[in-house]
């Protein structure tokens, strides 16, 4: 039985076609040819993910920056207190128990000066007494001796008053109401300085708040884009 006859022109276009097709069949896909498109679903879940990570940061930005604010309005306020409480200090000191002081000290050496002078008066009329009286030469040596020593004594306690007295003036008094002032200059200081971390501190919670919303709205813009493109 005699096969078909096939004209060989026609069986060589055959043969070369299909060559073709199992080429390009096995030839690899090319860089400049689109990949295989993403799971939306997928894709929705890592942002809604990320958008759920993102807010949690933020809202721990924002309660940091409110402790930060309550601890740094608790310092000021001490360090105010302090400032106060230092220049109230040196006001009471300078304009109340300095001059109490000195009054003091000065009424007590005008006192002793006093009572010196009435032992040297003393003494004078002792020896006025015993000059005009018939008495034994030992008695009144002794009774004027002890006079004499009452008013050395006295004498020496009016020195010692005076000294006492001008190292209070020109020494403790002043250096105390110097260690006052450096008291107020000091709160003073730490106040300054906490107003000036205050501030620094503000700043950078307040950054750190709107880097976390920016954040936030940028995934939610993602995910909001994604959300339009499957409808």
């Amino acid at each position: 039985m005699q096969r078909p006859w096939t004209p060989l022109p026609l069986l060589a276009i055959l043969l070369v076609g299909c060559a073709v097709t199992d080429t390009q069949s096995a030839a690899p896909r090319t860089a400049d040819e689109p990949a295989e498109a993403a799971d939306p679903a997928r894709e929705r879940a890592d942002l809604e993910r990320k958008l759920a990570i993102a807010r949690a940061r933020l809202e721990l930005a924002e309660l940091e920056a409110s402790a930060f604010e309550h601890r740094t309005a608790a310092r000021l306020q001490q360090s105010q207190a302090e400032v106060e409480l230092a220049q109230d200090a040196l006001t009471l000191f300078r304009d109340g128990r300095l001059p109490q002081r000195l009054a003091t000290e000065r009424l007590d050496l005008q006192t002793t000066r006093d009572r010196a002078q009435e032992a040297l008066d003393e003494l004078a009329q002792i020896e006025i007494m015993y000059k005009e009286q018939d008495l034994d030469d030992l008695t009144a040596e002794f009774v004027v001796s002890r006079g004499r020593r009452q008013a050395e004594r006295a004498q020496a306690r009016i020195e010692i008053a005076e000294a006492a007295l001008k190292v209070l003036e020109e020494r403790e008094l002043p250096q105390e109401v110097e260690r006052l002032e450096l008291a107020v200059a000091k709160a003073h200081a730490e106040l300054e300085a906490g107003e000036l971390d205050a501030r620094v501190g503000r700043k950078g919670k307040a950054i750190a708040v709107q880097e976390a919303r920016h954040a936030v709205e940028e995934v939610a813009a993602k995910l909001t884009a994604l959300e339009e493109d499957g409808q």
